[in-house]
């Protein structure tokens, strides 16, 4: 079994109360039986959730943080972030370790990429459901904006 560490590296998870705790999240692309696995593992002190997804990153974060939901928790990072979602490009043609920050009204442009395990302060911690609606809000946008042209 092969496999390539896409990341490791400090995270931080938002739990129900507001508070921050540290965590360390993982991802690795493993080779098994001639699939690609993506594995994201996150460890919260004693803890450890492992997720894994043949289709991407993105994907397999999304499973997680879905398991994380149960809790209230949510994890502080720009895939968890409300205006980030990767387009269908960067999820068909790679990993989908890298997705674009959304504005309303804007096409989202190279200046907009970010990679989806790290963090700075204009995330925006959101629910899966919050994401997929802004994202959807967001392509409603553009086509409005298209339609007034």
């Amino acid at each position: 079994m092969e496999s390539e560490r896409y990341f490791a590296g400090g995270i931080t998870v938002v739990l129900a109360d507001g508070s921050r705790v540290p965590a360390r999240l993982t991802a690795d692309e493993v080779y098994a039986e001639g699939k690609e696995i993506y594995r994201i593992s996150l460890e919260q002190g004693t803890e450890v959730r492992t997720v894994k997804s043949g289709v991407d990153f993105f994907e397999a974060l999304k499973q997680l943080r879905q398991e994380l939901e149960k809790t209230g928790a949510l994890l502080y990072c720009f895939g968890a972030s409300e205006d980030v979602y990767p387009s269908g490009m960067q999820r068909s043609m790679g990993p989908a370790v890298l997705a674009y920050k959304m504005r309303i009204g804007f096409p989202a442009s190279r200046q907009d990429i970010v990679s989806i395990f790290e963090a700075d302060e204009t995330v925006v911690p959101a629910t899966v459901e919050q994401q997929e609606r802004f994202h959807r809000r967001w392509i409603d946008s553009l086509l409005n904006s298209a339609q007034k042209q």
